[in-house]
């Protein structure tokens, strides 16, 4: 057994990677998520109070994802943070990712992989203690690729009340501010369409459809970017639909991946033309 290993068995401290040092603010604060417990000053995850046995740049990629929670990392400002002196390819990024996902186990379900843009770990339920809880903005050159979407507010039309409050859950610990309804006419009597930066809605709902709200909403000039829902959609329904103006498609079971990707870019193209 190597010596970091018997330390990290015995809840003792390793050394400290270049990734780590000389960032005091980061070394002052305990992170707290699900039943997981990390110090980085002491460089010690515990779950349940045990503690884990984590590889240091597994353990760095962890410290990177909890100091940006709630926002989407790209893959090259994770690389510039675990291996600040190292050129790497992203192979590395990919095996340290896997790594640390099975040692969370079933709570790897907090990393979330954002299709084209990086990673996102969910801000739900983080407690941290020390320091104040503000994550350390883009570096410059991290501003034209990551941008916080917060406080957008998103709609949510979906009159299945478990997909309604999962979708709703998901977004909120994104930062979100979210507006959930169970029907179109629901929606409409609030008179609040107009405020809103996305919209996510599911093709059947009772009353007026997702389609017929849509075709109102243009009747009425209101100009939200869509997002359609569908766990019974054909190819005729998606293509009049994206036809309407919507600018996603997405089939139940929805992967979050693909719902957080395509209402980031909606609202931020929204905001583009604003």
């Amino acid at each position: 057994m190597s010596d970091a290993l018997s330390k990290v068995k015995a809840g003792l401290p390793v050394g400290r990677s270049p990734a780590r040092l000389g960032d005091s603010a980061t070394d002052d604060l305990l992170f707290e998520f699900r039943d997981f417990t990390l110090a980085p000053g002491s460089r010690t995850l515990r779950f349940k109070g045990e503690a884990v046995d984590l590889g240091s740049r597994a353990f760095d990629l962890l410290v990177a994802l909890l100091r940006g929670r709630g926002t989407v990392m790209s893959k090259r400002r994770i690389m510039d943070e675990v291996w600040p002196s190292t050129i790497v390819d992203e192979s590395n990024l990919r095996f340290q990712m896997a790594r640390l996902r099975r040692v969370l186990g079933p709570d790897r379900d907090v990393i979330k992989t954002i299709q084209g843009r990086g990673y996102l770990l969910i801000a739900e339920d983080i407690r941290v203690s020390g320091h104040e809880d503000t994550p350390p903005p883009p570096t410059p050159a991290e501003r034209t690729t990551v941008r916080r979407v917060g406080p957008a507010v998103v709609s949510l039309v979906e009159d299945d009340e478990p997909t309604r409050e999962a979708i709703e859950g998901l977004l909120r610990s994104c930062g979100f501010r979210v507006e959930a309804y169970s029907s179109s006419q629901a929606f409409l009597e609030v008179g609040r369409a107009a405020e809103a930066e996305c919209l996510i809605l599911d093709v059947w709902l009772p009353g007026p459809s997702g389609l017929e709200l849509q075709a109102e909403l243009k009747t009425q000039r209101i100009d939200i970017p869509i997002i359609f829902i569908s766990g019974h959609a054909d190819i005729h329904m998606s293509v009049r639909a994206m036809k309407a103006g919507a600018v996603e498609f997405l089939t139940k079971p929805v992967r979050h991946e693909d719902l957080l990707e395509a209402v980031s870019s909606a609202v931020e193209a929204r905001r583009e033309r604003a």
